[in-house]
């Protein structure tokens, strides 16, 4: 497959492939200066959107990808796939801890301006 038929496909941009292909988590043939697609490159794309879909890093996917390729289907694999899934929750729960906290501030610092507002009235 061409470039341009897996971008149609999966509706997705050459800089985005071009992004996953620099971080190492795709690696399609080149030939005569283009990229061939294979059908593993097609599922390995897949396997990355849909973990993209459900919100994990780059970082993580890389990880993942990494294990599955030397630990496939063992026990290491799936403890450190769960410690990767683990480390993407704690992060996700820091930042709504902090946007939360942005919140507050915001909140606080509109109060403070609707009460200036309200002695000027």
């Amino acid at each position: 497959m061409k470039t341009g038929q897996i971008t149609q496909t999966y509706h997705i941009s050459r800089d985005t492939l071009r992004f996953y292909i620099t971080k190492g988590l795709l690696a399609p043939a080149i030939v005569q200066g283009h990229y061939k697609w294979s059908k593993d490159d097609c599922k390995d794309l897949e396997n990355i959107l849909q973990l993209r879909e459900l919100g994990l890093s780059i970082k993580a996917i890389k990880r993942m990808k990494e294990v599955h390729d030397t630990m496939c289907g063992t026990r290491e694999q799936w403890l450190e796939n769960r410690q990767v899934l683990q480390d993407e929750i704690a992060e996700r729960k820091a930042h709504i801890q902090q946007l939360e906290q942005q919140i507050q501030n915001m909140t606080e610092l509109l109060e403070q301006l609707n009460e200036k507002i309200a002695e000027k009235a």
